[in-house]
């Protein structure tokens, strides 16, 4: 029952993922000038972006093995903690990048 896909049945479902995502992201570039999305809606979507790296990025943070971890002896949230700051305070992305992994860093060799 849980058997890899392979062979055609492997490029079949390749195939039609492509397929639909050419579908699905054409479809507003056609329909682009033709159909206006309504002022709210297009202000809301600016943050999906944001809210979709949350989604991935808060997990892989909190998540340290079979439960979550919100203990300040967490590592991987000090390295973001780190990150948040200087980008608060900086509004620069590869000092962010730094500085949240040299956080993270510090925090693995400090806490072990």
């Amino acid at each position: 029952m849980n058997e890899p896909v392979a062979g055609v049945a492997l490029a079949v479902v390749i195939v039609g993922l492509a397929l639909s995502t050419f579908a699905t992201r054409t479809s507003f570039l056609l329909a682009g000038r033709r159909f206006r999305l309504n002022h709210r809606i297009e202000v809301a979507l600016r943050y999906a972006p944001v809210c979709t790296l949350s989604a991935i990025v808060a997990p892989a943070v909190l998540h340290s093995g079979t439960e979550f971890d919100f203990s300040p002896a967490n590592p991987r949230l000090i390295g973001v903690l780190g990150a948040a700051l200087w980008l608060c305070w900086s509004r620069n992305i590869v000092g962010c990048l730094a500085s949240g992994m040299a956080a993270y860093s510090v925090a693995r060799l400090v806490l072990g």
